[in-house]
């Protein structure tokens, strides 16, 4: 079962052995490519950072309290990742993530996120700016986008007046037709219907924020890439959670 899960990943490795793979990205995007540093190494004390955005220590587990409904919800995950986001003109803010809920929270998340009841993979989370400000929350369904299952895989990061639309890349610059349904590289960011930023989630990793947004949105857009960046197998995790 773990050949079939990681074949569709052979096949692209060895087809783009030869060279660096890179995502192919809207065309309407007009943002720098930032490389990701800090991705892969040791974890304790990790930090995460990409152009003129960073993080503080990445902590596995929520070490701080955080008086928001998300984290109140679910503070019995068995996975949960926080870090401190940092932005552009001064933006800070807290984010937690979850990729492994108890099964006895599935039913919460669906009706906190208003999720689909056929849908059990997810990867969700909150970014809190702190007092007088609105809080963000994200869901990422189906964040894999197993080929041998459905292969919707999208989501949205929204507040209590706009949302950010989220969607999977499923394609290689160069990669064949037939080989860009097997597996997801990136996620790419819209806000009404526009392309503003993408992640690739190839190797170091890869991110691109378009300039002209505001800070607010730059550092949410940020810190979702971030997370995503970080998360584990969270198909696996979904199978752990009902165990």
């Amino acid at each position: 079962m773990k050949f079939i899960h990681f074949f569709p990943i052979l096949l692209a490795a060895g087809f783009f052995s030869c060279k660096p793979a890179e995502i192919a990205i809207d065309s309407s995007l007009n943002a720098p490519a930032m490389t990701v540093k800090g991705r892969n190494g040791f974890q304790i004390g990790q930090k995460i950072s990409f152009g003129e955005y960073q993080t503080g220590k990445v902590r596995r587990g929520w070490t701080k309290s955080y008086d928001v409904p998300f984290v109140v919800r679910f503070r019995g995950a068995k996975e949960k990742l926080s870090f401190t986001q940092f932005g552009p003109g001064g933006q800070e803010a807290e984010v937690a993530c979850i990729s492994k809920f108890k099964s006895t929270e599935i039913m919460t998340a669906r009706d906190y996120f208003s999720i689909p009841v056929d849908i059990d993979n997810f990867f969700a989370g909150n970014i809190a700016f702190g007092e007088n400000r609105s809080n963000w929350d994200f869901i990422l369904y189906n964040p894999n986008g197993d080929f041998l299952r459905d292969q919707t895989s999208a989501g949205y990061v929204q507040n209590d007046s706009r949302t950010i639309d989220i969607k999977a890349i499923r394609g290689l610059k160069g990669q064949p037709d037939w080989m860009k349904e097997l597996t997801v590289y990136g996620h790419e960011f819209s806000i009404d219907g526009k392309v503003v930023a993408a992640v690739s989630t190839v190797n170091k990793g890869t991110v691109w924020i378009e300039p002209g947004l505001d800070a607010e949105t730059k550092t949410v857009i940020a810190a979702v890439a971030t997370g995503l960046l970080l998360r584990t197998d969270v198909e696996e995790a979904a199978v752990d959670s009902n165990r």
